[in-house]
């Protein structure tokens, strides 16, 4: 476990502690979204049952290895309050892909086991509604090498999924991110109870934290991307790696920090939030 900057975390940790108490988001798009693509499924429809895509995943970024940061997509409930999403995040050194579930309210996070995958390789993910369990199993599959890490996640009092999502995620100085600029997600498969909705589904490009002109795109009703600058100045630039770490500390984040930083551990209430 690497504790260089354990010290100088935990003082950060303390001293902001009552500010991300009170003032943190409560509900997605969460702190730390950058670039997303939001979807507007008919009207008609009770719930989308399939959600499929795949991606490529990006060159390995040239910046700090301390960086840490991922391209997802995934859904939630009207609310916003149960999100349930393939990830593919970047932590330092390699990239990785699983599955994760995050409850709002009453807090709550699951993750799915971490499998490997190189830059260049091809991730599959699934979203798959059961109505006899009204659960999703969720799945996420290295095309290249068949690895595969899944879940199972029954749905919060009976919550109907139906707001699709893309996003890009942590925020971080531009120079850390991917070099190739640009992440495409395919869309395989999108079902609204049981029946093809991609055509009727409405996507919209969006942006909750501005940094290096991360951008979505709707290329088309199957196809989205999200771009990127990394030459451009960021508002991060002149930020400590410690107040980095500590800015980008939620949702799947939390248990890599933990790996790397057990002090993180010491604040429970503070870092348990998305």
């Amino acid at each position: 476990m690497l504790r260089t900057n354990s010290a100088s975390l935990g003082s950060l940790l303390l001293a902001s502690s009552h500010f991300f108490r009170c003032c943190a988001a409560a509900q997605d798009p969460a702190d730390g979204w950058m670039a997303y693509a939001v979807g507007t499924i008919p009207s008609s429809a009770t719930r989308i049952t399939k959600l499929e895509m795949t991606w490529k995943v990006s060159a390995n970024p040239t910046g700090s290895r301390d960086a840490f940061f991922s391209p997802w997509f995934g859904m939630d409930p009207d609310d916003n309050l149960n999100l349930i999403q393939p990830v593919n995040p970047w932590s330092g050194g390699a990239w990785s892909a699983y599955t994760e579930y995050f409850q709002w309210s009453p807090t709550h996070n699951s993750n799915s086991r971490q499998i490997g995958v190189e830059a260049g390789q091809t991730l599959h993910g699934l979203l798959e509604w059961n109505s006899v369990l009204d659960s999703y199993k969720m799945t996420q599959t290295v095309v290249e090498t068949g690895a595969t890490s899944t879940q199972t996640q029954r749905c919060q009092s009976g919550k109907k999924y139906r707001v699709p999502y893309v996003v890009y995620e942590k925020e971080f100085p531009c120079k850390d991110y991917p070099p190739d600029g640009k992440v495409d997600f395919k869309i395989v498969a999108l079902e609204c109870d049981g029946a093809d909705c991609t055509a009727g589904t409405r996507w919209a490009p969006m942006v909750k934290g501005a940094n290096c002109d991360m951008t979505a795109h709707i290329n088309s009703p199957t196809d989205i991307s999200i771009t990127w600058d990394t030459s451009l100045p960021s508002r991060f630039d002149n930020w400590t790696r410690s107040e980095l770490v500590y800015h980008n500390r939620h949702g799947w984040a939390r248990n890599l920090l933990l790996n790397k930083y057990p002090v993180l551990d010491e604040f429970p209430d503070e870092v348990a939030v998305y």
